[in-house]
């Protein structure tokens, strides 16, 4: 019989402490009637259920479901349409499957309630003949009536949550500070669970709810729960609670056995921070742990003090942080913190679970630097007397030597173009040889740090020069005079000029940048011009003077 049972339901839905016994059925009654290999018929429970979508189903010792039902209500009356199964589901015969003398339990499920009752038959599930209404309610009118099945129910029981105590402890997702309670679904359902844990060799439980605290029935079999200290060992147990309407406590089990779990050790940070600065420029720096922390991923965010606005930055696929950042403002202070996430509580695809991380540490704090000041000047070049080579020359910068200098020459006719990236900061010129007559530019800007280009000055202006031609022994420019200097801003340019030329005449700040130009074409005989940059800062400036193929550098002072 068992083999063609149907488990029409899984009910194990929730049985709400309430008083069953006026729920009782007192008469369960079953009329057959032969239907394709089939025995059915009618099951009437007495004032009970009058909603037809209330069920009936009846199972055996073993749990096996031998009969499903659904209600029907009749001229006011609720039966229950049942179909019992035997063990040959093509010839069913009146004594094969359900025959009297057998055990069964009958699962009432309530669909208003969305619940179910127990009811355990452990009497006998009586063959009668010659069935009789015993309540005198009209039956439908069904054939083959003189069989009827009676259910006696004179030793049902119901199960209370409360009798039950909570079993099949186990915990699972456990990290440093979350874990997951579970434990098994049991045959009658409470209002909710109480959960108690403390650490091994502690007397203190902390207590807490599983299941919203209400008399509504709950069947959920898991808790998780967060801030739990890592590597610590605790014991926990459970009980089931059933509450009346107004939402005191009816009854609870008693509490289950004791079961232990370990939580995993915290997550380290990452260690030994520290920035390589420049003015525009830092490079964050930080390092895994040593231990085996497993470490698979990290970031770091950084702010200027004061601020709100975080810049993020990745670690490598070792959780090693080394990272190059741009965009940063000179002479200011900045603020940054770590965060490494730990390989922990692995899935099935081999992820592990995210919230096994350190946290954002401790703020560490570092200055970016000055804009860098260190621009050579007074420029000058000169060649050798075959007119192969030519020899660039520079003054130390006035706010002392640079790291190193940065320096282009340029074959302007051809486009061919030669680079110095590391001119020590103490040398003060640079020859280039095997050079062709022509046209030639060159420039130059000075390195404050010895890491990457990026904290340098701006190059200077280009600095022309043509190599061989009568002209080159010629002085074209000659009697600068700049007056009165120092001064407040302004003051007379003057000089003369040897022979016609084109001059380029410009002032740039300690920087670089270029306050005041001005350009002479053809220009012949005396210069003699006022220039007033008082809007401009006080400091030092530069002012140059270009032609053809001579660059003057004079050095002004606005105070």
């Amino acid at each position: 019989m068992k083999q063609y049972a149907l488990a029409v339901f899984t009910l194990l839905l929730i049985l709400q402490s309430v008083v069953v016994e006026a729920q009782m059925p007192d008469d369960f009654a079953f009329t057959p009637t032969n239907s394709s290999g089939t025995l059915q018929g009618q099951v009437q429970i007495n004032g009970v259920y009058a909603d037809d979508d209330d069920w009936i189903a009846a199972f055996d010792e073993s749990g096996i479901c031998c009969g499903a039902s659904q209600i029907i209500v009749f001229n006011g009356v609720s039966y229950i349409s049942l179909i019992i199964y035997g063990d040959d589901a093509t010839t069913v015969g009146i004594d094969e499957g359900m025959n009297g003398g057998e055990s069964f339990s009958l699962k009432l499920f309530d669909a208003s309630s969305n619940s179910t009752i127990d009811y355990k038959l452990n009497g006998e599930l009586i063959l009668l003949e010659n069935w009789s209404n015993t309540n005198g309610a009209p039956m439908p009118n069904y054939s083959n009536t003189n069989y009827i099945y009676q259910f006696d129910h004179s030793h049902n029981t119901v199960i209370n949550p409360c009798d039950i105590t909570p079993t099949g402890l186990i915990v699972d997702n456990i990290i440093h500070n979350k874990v997951n309670f579970n434990w098994l679904q049991p045959n009658a359902t409470p209002s909710h669970y109480m959960i108690r844990y403390r650490p091994v060799g502690t007397s203190s439980w902390t207590v807490m709810t599983a299941g919203p605290v209400n008399n509504n029935p709950f069947n959920g079999t898991s808790r998780t729960r967060y801030f739990m200290q890592p590597e610590t060992t605790y014991e926990w147990n459970i009980r089931a609670r059933v509450l009346n309407e107004n939402g005191s406590t009816n009854c609870q089990s008693p509490w289950s056995a004791s079961s232990q779990f370990t939580t995993l050790p915290a997550c380290p940070n990452l260690e030994s921070l520290s920035v390589s600065t420049e003015a525009n420029w830092v490079t964050l720096n930080a390092d895994t742990p040593s231990d085996e922390s497993g470490v698979w991923q990290s970031k770091a965010k950084v702010k200027e003090v004061g601020s709100n606005d975080f810049r993020y930055a990745n670690g490598d696929s070792d959780g090693n942080i080394n990272v190059l950042k741009g965009n940063f403002n000179p002479n200011t202070e900045y603020q940054w913190h770590t965060k490494a996430w730990c390989t922990g509580n692995v899935d099935e695809l081999g992820n592990s679970d995210p919230q096994y991380h350190s946290g954002w540490g401790e703020f560490s704090f570092f200055t970016t630097e000055e804009i860098c000041d260190k621009m050579p000047f007074n420029l000058s070049t000169s060649s050798n007397g075959a007119n192969t080579s030519i020899t660039m020359s520079w003054d130390l910068p006035l706010s002392g030597m640079p790291d190193h200098y940065f320096l282009e020459l340029t074959n302007d006719n051809t486009g061919q173009q030669w680079q110095w990236n590391n001119i020590p900061g103490s040398q003060t010129s640079k020859s280039k040889f095997g050079l062709t007559q022509g046209e030639y530019s060159w420039r130059i800007r000075g390195a404050c740090g010895s890491n990457g280009t990026s904290w340098a000055t701006i190059f200077t202006q280009p600095v022309t020069y043509t190599l061989g031609g009568a002209k080159l022994a010629r002085e074209v420019v000659s009697q600068l005079d700049v007056y009165p200097n120092p001064s407040k801003g302004e003051f007379s340019v003057c000089y003369n000029f040897a022979n016609r030329q084109d001059v380029s005449l410009t002032i740039t700040n300690y920087l670089g940048e270029v306050v005041y130009r001005e350009h002479l074409k053809d220009k012949e005989s005396q210069y003699n011009k006022t220039i007033d940059i008082g809007n401009k800062s006080n400091g030092i400036y530069m002012l140059n003077i270009t032609t053809n193929n001579q660059s003057i550098n004079q050095k002004i002072v606005i105070q």
